[in-house]
């Protein structure tokens, strides 16, 4: 796969129009091209403590959403109408994207034992790819949400394995995701200043269902004494959502005086 070009893309002259574009022009599926220099002659090496087969099942579900939010990007942008520059961020973290399945792969080939996804997370992103109402919420599911807890899953694994390979693959990647996130929370708030409070609740409910189905089922697959460790070392998931929560307050999906009504069932 090449990387994605979108230096010939027309894009406008806004100041969000100009902050996306740099976000786009900094995409496209490099990672691909920088993990060339990776040690990967050397293996995976992940700790003692850990079974391979746990490990490998972690590998997978990393991948697996990887693979599935290349997919949705491509589907977001069709329904963005409104900004080329958010249609090429999308172009190109959908390249970067499939670049991070594909490197995730092969570090999984070299692990040498079947990896499986977790079959509830397939759930879930049916479930965000079902969503029929305004398109911003798909940008906040997969680019603030979920993109989000990623990021967080990814700066765990790194501080706590020793592997060399996974953590210099993960500090390679997590430069990519940082940048994907960062185009949720510039997109966002314009298009949600446009919906009513009932919208931007509902929205909110959607997201903190899919997030917390999507966190307890990566909890929930981590069995055996590995497993129970790992969790441990976990802060708990009321903690987690309580800064997802104020990321999107400050996206402007909901405002403090909301934020008790929304976090109603």
């Amino acid at each position: 796969m090449q990387p994605q070009d979108t230096n010939t893309v027309v894009l406008g002259d806004s100041a969000e129009d100009v902050r996306l574009a740099r976000l786009a022009h900094r995409g496209g599926g490099l990672a691909l091209v920088d993990a060339t220099n990776l040690a990967w002659q050397e293996g995976p090496r992940p700790p003692r403590w850990l079974s391979r087969r746990l490990f490998a099942g972690i590998v997978a579900d990393l991948r697996y959403g990887e693979t599935v939010t290349a997919r949705a990007c491509l589907h977001i942008s069709d329904l963005l109408k409104d900004s080329a520059a958010a249609r090429a961020c999308l172009a190109a973290q959908a390249a970067d994207e499939q670049a991070h399945a594909a490197l995730y792969g092969r570090y999984l080939d070299r692990l040498d034992v079947p990896g499986r996804v977790n079959p509830g997370l397939e759930d879930v992103y049916q479930r965000c790819l079902a969503w029929s109402g305004h398109p911003v919420a798909l940008v906040l599911a997969f680019n603030v949400v979920l993109e989000g807890e990623a990021l967080r899953l990814q700066r765990f694994l790194a501080q706590r394995l020793s592997c060399p390979l996974f953590c210099a693959l993960n500090r390679r990647i997590l430069m990519d995701e940082a940048r994907h996130v960062a185009f949720g929370r510039i997109y966002g708030p314009a298009r949600l200043a446009g919906l009513d409070a009932e919208q931007r609740i509902a929205i909110y409910r959607w997201l903190r269902s899919l997030w917390w189905d999507c966190s307890s089922l990566v909890l929930g697959g981590l069995q055996g004494p590995s497993g129970t460790l790992l969790r441990v070392m976990q802060p708990s998931l009321d903690a987690f959502w309580r800064k997802q929560s104020m990321t999107l307050m400050r996206t402007g999906l909901v405002r403090k005086e909301e934020l008790v009504q929304a976090e109603r069932p």
